[in-house]
């Protein structure tokens, strides 16, 4: 006999539209995260430019722009702005708890649960609004740069999913953020944990010891971006790498989402 699942009353949908909703206002409220845009900006161009224009190094085996490899790099460095929807999920969360502005919410809305998926919602949203403005301002770049240097053909089919890949990345690393923000709490330690973790001990771990440095949130981004790493050392492949990076979301938001249920916000 088959069951017919009744569907959410109207209400309920509405509540968490609102939530959602409020959600989205207070970072849009400010201009914090339009600052953080700008970075997205200045820190994928940069890396576009380097990726382009750096001159060979020797005894640095890197994947040259004259190879299928190489060409995927350059418009993997797109999905740069990852490290921006870390830090403002991290930011969005901690925020609210340095300054108890999550108590009002919660006096409108005692279901904790409920908030952590709103926030976690609206930030996604704005992990991947940094992600699609990444991807858009790489790909001109990388457009524009290519015809100076000596290269491959553009992976017209691969370009198109690393593009969805950097934008879904960039909402899963908002989403972890701030899991991340609700665990750790303290604002500086918080946010300090994070870039150090991202910019300095997870990209040497995916540099010097991929096999290790793969299974990690960084390291599984760069196979959905379908980078290669230094010695032409492959990541996991596309669906392998969005399951561990969903898993590494899934795990975090959990805890984050029980640990809040049982911790004193004010």
């Amino acid at each position: 006999m088959s069951t017919v699942t009744a569907p959410l009353p109207s209400s309920e949908v509405t509540s968490r539209q609102r939530l959602v909703s409020a959600e989205l206002l207070k970072v849009t409220s400010t201009k914090m995260w339009l600052g953080m845009l700008v970075g997205v900006v200045l820190f994928i161009g940069i890396g576009v430019a380097a990726t382009i224009l750096a001159p060979e190094q020797p005894g640095v085996p890197v994947p040259r722009l004259t190879t299928p490899e190489g060409m995927r790099n350059v418009f993997a460095q797109a999905g740069g702005a990852y490290l921006f929807a870390i830090v403002i999920g991290t930011l969005g969360m901690t925020q609210e708890l340095r300054h108890q502005t999550l108590t009002s919410t919660l006096l409108a809305e005692p279901h904790r649960n409920k908030v952590m998926v709103a926030k976690m919602a609206a930030y996604a949203v704005i992990g991947a609004i940094y992600g699609a403005v990444g991807v858009a301002f790489g790909y001109l770049l990388a457009l524009a740069l290519l015809p100076l240097r000596e290269h491959a053909d553009l992976p017209l089919t691969a370009m198109w999913q690393i593009a969805a890949g950097a934008v879904i990345g960039c909402a899963l690393f908002a989403v972890l953020g701030v899991a991340l923000g609700a665990l750790i709490r303290n604002q500086i330690a918080a946010v300090l944990g994070v870039i150090v973790w991202v910019v300095l001990v997870e990209a040497l771990l995916v540099q010097l010891l991929p096999r290790v440095g793969k299974w990690l949130p960084g390291g599984a981004l760069n196979g959905i971006l379908q980078a290669t790493g230094p010695n032409n050392e492959p990541y996991l492949p596309v669906w392998g790498a969005s399951l561990v990076l969903i898993g590494w979301t899934a795990v975090f938001a959990l805890i984050a989402a029980a640990t809040t249920q049982r911790r004193d916000v004010t």
